[in-house]
């Protein structure tokens, strides 16, 4: 006796143990646009655990950390207009602005872009250029 109810039944077990992909994170708003690189740059995703490395075009988002190595270098176009230049052995921080927790950025600043170093925190209210070290 046959019965076809019981092969549905085993096909469907049969996929569910099979390793599916991952369910794609929850949307996040993009910061930044990776605009040109050069050098060792990685990125830690928000809720990631690994330093990966980062790609020229590729976005940055809420709650990532880039990281640059000796001699490496980054060029970001930050959403609103600002555009920031991460100096060699830099790392920065995207989450309601850009923190710099070591390093140096350079850039103009659009106005609203907030921008924090371990000792200071500025919003722009005009566009100008800046450097922080």
């Amino acid at each position: 006796m046959r019965l076809p109810g019981a092969w549905v039944f085993m096909a469907l077990l049969t996929a569910s143990c099979h390793d599916a992909p991952e369910a794609a994170p929850a949307a996040r708003e993009r910061i930044a646009l990776v605009q040109g690189l050069g050098g060792k740059v990685d990125v830690l995703r928000g809720g990631a655990v690994d330093w990966v490395a980062l790609n020229d075009g590729a976005g940055l988002y809420d709650r990532d950390r880039l990281r640059t190595f000796k001699g490496a270098w980054a060029r970001l176009a930050i959403e609103g207009g600002s555009a920031l230049r991460v100096g060699e052995e830099t790392m920065i921080a995207f989450g309601g602005g850009v923190t710099v927790e070591r390093g140096v950025v350079e850039g103009e600043l659009a106005a609203g872009l907030r921008l924090r170093t371990p000792a200071l925190e500025a919003e722009t209210v005009t566009s100008r250029a800046i450097e922080f070290r």
